[in-house]
C-alpha cells in the first residue's frame, strides 16, 4: 500500500447567497454599502491575517462591507445550519464540501457559474485552478458551480528525524513502512510510533488506496461494505490494540504529543487549522453579488498567495502558487513544499447530503473496533448501516 501524505478531502471556499442572481456577474453600486456578514473559525495569527484581508477589501471599494464574526470550533457546522434554517444566519461561511451538499439540496446556496462567466467574470477559472478542484467544486453537475475555492489544505506526515536518524529507520513511503518504523520506536523509545489527527481522514486514504469504493452518488448508497474496508479497519485498529499506533484522544490534536515525545509520528495538517473555506448563503440579489466580489478579491492572486503562507498552504490557483513570493515561502515551510511535491496524490470522494455524517460515523467506527468495544466486524457493519440509513434519509 502506497501512503498518501495528503488527505483526500480538499478544502475549498464555497458561497451560498442570494435567492436570484444576474446573469452578467455585475456589481451593483447601492447608496449605501451592502452589509456581508463572514463566519469563520480562524483564532489568533491567522484570524489576524484574515481580518487584514478583509480590512484591505473593503478599503479598495465602497460598495461591500465585509463584517467577520469568528465562531467557536466546537458545534461550528450545527450552528450554521440552525442559523441558516432559521433565517438568522451569516451571508459567508466557512465549510466542507460534504456540508454544503445539503445546503445545495435545500436550494440555499448560490450557483455562481454565471457570475465567473459573466461581464464581471473570474479570468481563467476552470485552467487556473491547482489540482483536481475543478472536478470537486463542479461534482454536483459542471454546469454549476456553488464554491470558490481560495487556498487549499491537507495533511503531512510528521516524523521525528532525531529518532530516525538514531534508529537507522528511512521515511516511509508505504503503510507497511510507517508500522515496521512504529514497532522499532515502540521497542526502543516505549511510545506508539504513529499516530492521526484525524482517523476519518485517514481511513478514507486507507480504502482509497487499497481500492475501495466509497459513495454512489446515483443510488446514494456507500461502496465499503465489503472485505477490503474490513482489512484496513482490522489492520489499523489491531495496531492500536498494540500500541504501535494511537489515536489523539482528548489532545484533539498531535502536536503537543509529538513535541513532548509522546509519539515518533503523525499525520496533521499542514495549516493547523480546522476550515481554509467560504460558504455563502441565499438571501438577496444584493446579498449574491457582494458574496461573489469578496470571493473573487479572496481568490485573485497576490491574496491567494499571501493567504496560504499564513496558513501553511497551497494557494487554488497555478498563478499565486507561481509568484514569487510563494515560491520563496516553499523554501522556508517543509510542510507547504510537502504538499506542493504531492500535488498529482491529491483527490476528492463525493459529497452529497448525509455524507457529513458518514465521515462522523467514520471517527466511532474506528475507536469502538480499536478501543475493543466492538470487534471491527461489528464496527463496520455498524458504519455501513448508519451511513446507508443517513443517506437514504435524503
Amino acid at each position: 500500500m502506497k501512503l498518501i501524505k495528503v488527505l483526500l478531502v480538499i478544502l475549498v471556499s464555497l458561497s451560498l447567497a442570494a435567492c436570484s442572481t444576474t446573469t452578467d456577474g455585475g456589481e451593483k453600486e447601492p447608496s449605501e454599502p451592502v452589509e456581508l456578514i463572514v463566519w469563520n473559525t480562524y483564532t489568533e495569527h491567522h484570524a489576524e491575517a484574515y481580518n487584514q484581508i478583509v480590512a484591505d477589501f473593503n478599503a479598495s471599494q465602497t460598495a461591500v462591507k465585509v463584517v467577520v464574526q469568528p465562531q467557536a470550533y466546537q458545534d461550528y457546522e450545527a450552528k450554521i445550519l440552525q442559523a441558516v434554517r432559521n433565517g438568522v444566519g451569516p451571508d459567508v461561511v466557512s465549510a466542507y464540501p460534504t456540508e454544503v451538499s445539503a445546503y445545495i439540496d435545500e436550494d440555499l446556496v448560490v450557483d455562481f457559474a454565471p457570475y465567473i462567466n459573466g461581464e464581471n467574470d473570474i479570468a481563467d477559472f476552470k485552467d487556473n485552478l491547482i489540482g483536481n478542484l475543478y472536478g470537486e467544486i463542479t461534482q454536483w453537475g459542471e454546469e454549476a458551480i456553488y464554491m470558490i475555492p481560495t487556498i487549499q489544505t491537507s495533511e503531512v506526515l510528521y516524523y521525528n528525524a532525531t529518532w530516525y536518524d538514531e534508529l537507522e529507520l528511512e521515511v516511509p513511503t508505504t503503510w507497511e513502512q510507517l508500522e515496521a518504523n512504529s514497532r522499532v520506536i515502540l521497542e526502543n523509545k516505549g511510545v506508539p510510533g504513529f499516530g492521526t489527527d484525524s482517523e476519518v481522514d485517514t481511513f478514507q486514504d486507507l480504502l482509497v488506496q487499497a481500492g475501495s469504493g466509497y459513495i454512489n452518488p446515483e443510488t446514494k448508497m456507500v461502496e465499503f461494505d465489503n472485505e477490503t474496508t474490513l482489512e484496513q479497519l482490522t489492520w489499523f485498529s489491531g495496531l492500536v490494540s498494540e500500541n504501535v499506533f494511537r489515536l489523539v484522544g482528548e489532545d484533539f490534536y498531535f502536536s503537543n504529543p509529538f513535541g513532548s515525545e509522546a509519539v515518533g509520528s503523525y499525520l496533521g495538517s499542514s495549516a493547523g487549522v480546522q476550515y481554509a473555506l467560504g460558504a455563502a448563503f441565499k438571501t438577496t440579489e444584493e446579498k449574491a453579488d457582494a458574496a461573489f466580489a469578496f470571493l473573487k478579491y479572496l481568490s485573485s492572486t497576490d491574496v491567494s498567495a499571501s493567504w496560504a503562507t499564513t496558513l501553511g498552504a497551497l494557494p487554488a490557483y497555478k498563478t499565486a502558487v507561481e509568484t514569487t513570493v510563494y515560491q520563496d515561502y516553499l523554501n522556508t515551510n517543509i510542510a507547504a513544499k510537502a504538499l506542493y511535491e504531492q500535488l498529482d496524490s491529491f483527490g476528492w470522494l463525493h459529497s452529497i447530503a448525509g455524507s457529513a455524517s458518514v465521515r462522523d460515523y467514520i471517527t466511532k467506527m474506528v475507536q469502538e473496533a480499536s478501543t475493543g468495544l466492538k470487534t471491527p466486524e461489528q464496527a463496520l457493519a455498524d458504519w455501513v448501516e448508519a451511513s446507508n440509513k443517513e443517506l437514504q434519509a435524503y
